[in-house]
């Protein structure tokens, strides 16, 4: 035992507990017991960040290079252009600034803080303080189902349990004791209670030993400052993006300004169609689409109870390569359920449903004779002898026995009319627990533990035919081996007894409770997905190496090898960095600093992380996972402000649905890049023709700016939300080396697609022209209308071809008529608003004014037909080509990942 004076000198306090003036002097010394919160966000900071991201710059120059084009050249629309490209950005960064707050404060709302009120003695007397108002040297008083608000050192207590899981992740209540520990860890002394833990059952008192960031809990919270975050996927692509597009951009600008010259056309003139030819090619809707397409996978993620708290974080999800999983919570219930008996007869009993509540059919084997009730007196004895109570919805105690009591409540045992005269705690020496209880004029005492224990103190059994006195061997080896049975499945096993004395011996031994925080039903067929999708399970967790065996076993969790936290920490991080390349494997017993080593092992590795954890000891690991996804139920504080992503289920399966999501961002994002990039082409084009060759302007600057930011936003919107593919989960995860912007991207969008709709843009254009006479060499029609009515010609042509373009890129390598006409909503809807826009643009005066058309006689619109339609006709074909090549290959092991 602790020497309570010892530490009543080592604290500077006493049995009365401190003085008022000391407790002030101390809280002016170590100051108040909270957590350093996260600093405060400075969301003008945070907007202002929203125009720095790259893609956000390279259309900012834009912009301002439009204006220096019209100071050279006004009239010519480019103080337009620059406007429109300005206010993109503007609204851009609006929206994705509103997204990210919408989060924060949705996080705010999910944030559990420490208890506010603590029972503590001081000069003698109990009060109830503020847990901020805490000091080194109070003396705090310990109450069942109380939160503990600071560390300390036992002084007493009473079967005292307390819940270390959001320090150590261990699920199992832990008992504590007064009792001096040396040479162990801080974290591991049974003699200490901790803050951010929960008393399960029992009562007690300790000194305060440390408040604040003082504490194991601020401590590893500390550690969380430390964890450097690596850029997104998605944020390294945007930047990649970028770049490339920068490139591509100055580039053609240098070659056509030299081209100009070599062509007579002067400095001036070369200079204004260079810069303007670099804002031609830069895609202004691009930015503003891919933020609402991450914006809408946030938002149907929320809906399948994952919250987003960065809109980058979406399209890292489908690139994740590992997921690191908890057990307790994630991947089970989080509740302990009786789910098997065995009665000392040989009678098997099975209680359906699962957790507190959820009730079921009852089943014995063999079915009839006095089975049932033997089964019901030994539930009876089981709950008399609890601590726990389920009153309505209100659960009190510790889980293990609240399972006993709600397994007696689903057989409808009752217990009424039964006095309780005292009891003897369990501790970790006598391993069982008895209650003395009064019915009637008899008094019995009922008792549970470890079937060692237990049968120590039994002299008899019971079965079918009635008490059997006495236990030899071969009975003992049976009880024992049914006990192993129990024990391999990952069950808890307690035997019980009773008898009609009040000393614990000569009881009758009644049979086995086999208790177990179940497996989520719906994780077997999750992780079997995971699988098929390429994507390896680990399973972290603070239990011992057998019960996350034998729960592995239970949910199909496949894995090679078993490391403790000890063999993980005494490892050389080449070591296990060599051994996670190759082998799955199953952690069990982990501590906060072992699991942020094997988070950097594997991103070392090349895997794409995704680390989930509720406690505060998850935190450091959470924040260095690619992706940290933290519990919303039973998550602390400090693991939500860490992560990426909240589950507000708890559910493993949101997870995987939330990996489904960003594997469809991924793909959506791919299509309408190459949608936009398409569109390029027929906008480059004519800008580049009219410039070399003697013809009249086929395009203006407004009209290009019609389509990069008004009738090409919608469709391509409309491609961000799409559903999942059929195939989205058989294909491996998005690798570090596949990219958006890909080689396939160009081939499709600028040489493939872009061709096309730019030949059906001049076509429309010079067709038209030719109709109505026009020669070539005349630059000047000298008609207004006819001028207006042929660049409309050339604007159909492109936004027909567009119309075609969205509904041949719904599948990626798939037939159009494979993802179902009527599937996207968002889609439809944007092929009215086209064609309402389309009349516009041949109809509606103010609109003709503003964007330079005129109205073309219907009989002249048939030139705009033959190309959508081969646009279509040509997609289809190639991804027809693409899947017989893909399934001729298919036996074959691909060697890369990169979707072609």
């Amino acid at each position: 035992m602790s020497d309570p004076a010892l530490l009543y000198r080592k604290y500077r306090s006493s049995e009365a507990g401190l003085s008022r003036a000391e407790a002030v002097r101390r809280l002016e010394e170590f100051g108040p017991n909270t957590l350093q919160r996260a600093e405060r966000k400075n969301y003008f900071a945070a907007y202002l960040k929203q125009y720095l991201q790259f893609f956000a710059v390279l259309l900012e120059v834009a912009g301002l290079l439009s204006f220096v084009a019209d100071s050279y050249s006004p009239g010519e629309g480019n103080d337009i252009l620059g406007s429109a490209i300005l206010c993109a950005v503007a609204i851009n960064a609006t929206f994705g600034f509103w997204q990210e707050y919408k989060a924060d404060k949705a996080m705010e709302a999910l944030l559990q803080l420490m208890p506010t009120m603590v029972h503590v003695l001081r000069e003698g007397r109990t009060l109830a303080i503020d847990s901020t108002e805490l000091v080194p040297g109070d003396i705090m008083l310990l109450e069942e189902g109380e939160k503990v608000a600071a560390d300390a050192v036992l002084i007493e207590s009473t079967s005292l349990y307390i819940n270390m899981a959001a320090l150590n992740g261990e699920s199992k209540p832990s008992r504590r004791l007064p009792e001096v520990e040396s040479g162990m860890r801080t974290i591991e002394r049974r003699d200490m209670v901790f803050a951010g833990t929960t008393v399960v059952s029992g009562s007690g008192r300790g000194i305060v030993s440390a408040t604040a960031q003082a504490t194991e809990f601020g401590k590893i919270a500390s550690l969380t400052k430390n964890v450097e975050k690596n850029l997104t996927p998605m944020q390294k692509e945007i930047i990649r993006i970028t770049r490339i597009l920068t490139l591509i951009a100055v580039a053609m600008g240098i070659v056509f300004f030299v081209l100009g010259l070599f062509s007579g056309k002067g400095v001036l003139l070369a200079s204004i169609f260079a810069l303007s030819l670099i804002v031609a090619n830069v895609p202004e809707g691009m930015l503003p689409t891919i933020t609402l397409a991450l914006s809408m996978a946030s938002q149907r993620m929320a809906r399948r109870n994952a919250l987003i708290k960065n809109l980058d974080s979406v399209q890292t999800l489908g690139s994740a390569t590992v997921i690191c999983t908890d057990k307790t919570g994630t991947l089970t219930r989080n509740e302990m359920t009786l789910k098997e008996v065995w009665l000392s007869g040989g009678v098997r009993a099975s209680i359906g449903g699962e957790g507190y509540f959820d009730g079921g059919e009852i089943r014995l084997e063999p079915a009839g004779g006095s089975g049932r009730e033997q089964l019901d007196a030994l539930l009876r004895v089981g709950a008399l002898n609890c601590r726990a109570t389920i009153e309505g919805s209100q659960l009190k105690g510790d889980p293990t026995e609240l399972a006993i009591v709600a397994a007696a409540r689903k057989a409808g045992v009752a217990t009424s009319g039964t006095e309780k005269l005292g009891e003897t705690p369990f501790t970790a020496e006598r391993k069982m627990m008895s209650t003395r209880v009064k019915e009637g004029k008899t008094t019995r005492l009922y008792a549970k533990g470890a079937l060692e224990v237990i049968l120590e103190r039994c002299d008899g059994y019971r079965d079918a035919g009635g008490e059997r006195r006495g236990i030899d061997a071969e009975a003992r080896a049976r009880f024992e081996s049914e006990a192993t049975a129990f024990e391999r499945r990952a069950y808890r096993v307690l035997a019980l007894a009773e008898g009609e004395t009040e000393r614990e011996e000569g009881l009758t031994f009644l049979g086995l409770v086999a208790i177990m925080d179940l497996p989520r039903p719906e994780v077997k067929e999750a992780l079997a997905l995971c699988r098929s999708a390429g994507v390896r399970t680990m399973m972290i967790t603070g239990d011992n190496p057998h019960t996350a065996e034998a729960i592995a076993a239970l949910i199909g969790l496949q894995y090679d090898k078993v490391l403790t936290g000890r063999e993980v920490e005494t490892m050389e991080e080449e070591e296990l960095q060599e051994l996670l390349r190759s082998d799955d494997i199953l952690f069990a017993r982990m501590a906060s600093n072992q699991k942020l080593k094997i988070t950097t092992a594997l991103q070392n590795n090349g895997e794409v992380v995704a680390m989930t954890g509720d406690g505060v000891n998850d935190a450091p690991a959470l924040k260095k996972a690619d992706i940290g996804i933290a519990m919303g139920r039973g998550g602390t504080e400090v693991a939500k402000e860490a992560a990426d992503m909240v589950l507000l289920d708890d559910r493993f399966t949101s997870i995987v649905a939330a990996i489904e999501e960003g594997r469809t961002v991924y793909f959506n994002i791919k299509k309408f890049v190459t949608y936009i990039l398409s569109s390029n082409v027929p906008e480059i084009v004519p800008y580049i023709l009219q410039f070399f060759l003697k013809i009249p302007l086929p395009l203006s600057v407004i009209q290009i700016l019609s389509i990069d930011l008004g009738s090409d936003m919608l469709p391509g919107l409309a491609l961000g939300s799409e559903k999942p593919e059929a195939n989205i989960m058989n294909r491996p995860p998005v690798g570090y080396r596949e990219k958006i912007l890909d080689r396939e991207v160009f081939k499709r969008g600028y040489f493939f697609l872009g061709i096309i709709e730019a030949a059906a843009a001049m076509s429309a254009f010079i067709g038209f022209l030719l109709m109505h006479g026009w020669e070539y060499g005349t630059v000047d029609l000298g008609n207004e209308l006819l001028q207006r009515q042929a660049m409309t010609m050339t604007l159909l042509g492109a936004v027909s071809c567009q119309l075609f373009n969205v509904w041949t890129m719904r599948s990626w390598e798939f037939s159009a008529w494979s993802v179902g006409a009527f599937t996207n909503p968002l889609l439809l809807a944007a092929m009215v608003i086209e064609g309402v826009w389309i009349w516009m643009l041949l109809a509606f005066e103010p609109a003709q004014k503003v964007f330079n058309t005129a109205s073309v006689p219907l009989n002249e619109l048939w030139i705009l037909l033959p190309f959508p339609l081969l646009l279509f006709v040509s997609h289809e074909f190639y991804k027809w080509r693409l899947r017989r090549k893909r399934d001729a290959s298919a036996n074959t092991v691909p060697e890369s990942r990169e979707i072609q």
